[in-house]
């Protein structure tokens, strides 16, 4: 019986922070439009311990570290309480890259480490490359949370 006990609370201890919907901040287009290697993305976050303002985000392409987002700062800024367990923030990502071509596919996923440590999932966006377009479309045939982004070379 104790042994049980022990397994639920075990259960109900969380685990680390959760990021959810990674998604483009304005659904007709996901880059700046003055530079169109920035994405503009935001991401809902649960966070039990309360702590996640005092860790960071963690910024991927293809698999690859782009950099890393100081979540107190982002906090600060968009005017999220310190200790908040959930909400939605907002970011840049500034895309890092030797080349880019016609029809490339990119993935761009996102992690958080809270105040004690702890990591999370790694949502993901799914990105197709229109050189010298305009629009932001589902890409064709896309996976999760596909879109299409253009920008001139």
């Amino acid at each position: 019986m104790r042994l049980g006990a022990a397994l639920l609370l075990c259960a109900s201890c969380g685990g680390g922070p959760r990021l959810t919907n990674l998604r483009c901040r304005d659904p007709q287009r996901c880059q700046h439009a003055e530079d169109p290697v920035r994405l503009l993305l935001q991401v809902d976050f649960d966070d039990e311990s309360g702590t996640m303002s005092a860790g960071t985000l963690r910024l991927r392409l293809n698999g690859g570290d782009q950099g890393t987002l100081s979540l107190s700062n982002l906090f600060a800024s968009q005017q999220i309480a310190s200790g908040a367990t959930q909400g939605t923030l907002l970011f840049d990502d500034e895309l890092h890259l030797d080349a880019i071509e016609q029809d490339q596919h990119l993935e761009v996923n996102v992690q958080a480490v809270n105040g004690h440590g702890e990591g999370s999932n790694d949502p993901g966006l799914d990105l197709l490359v229109h050189l010298g377009g305009s629009g932001l479309g589902p890409e064709p045939g896309g996976g999760r949370n596909a879109r299409s982004i253009g920008g001139v070379p």
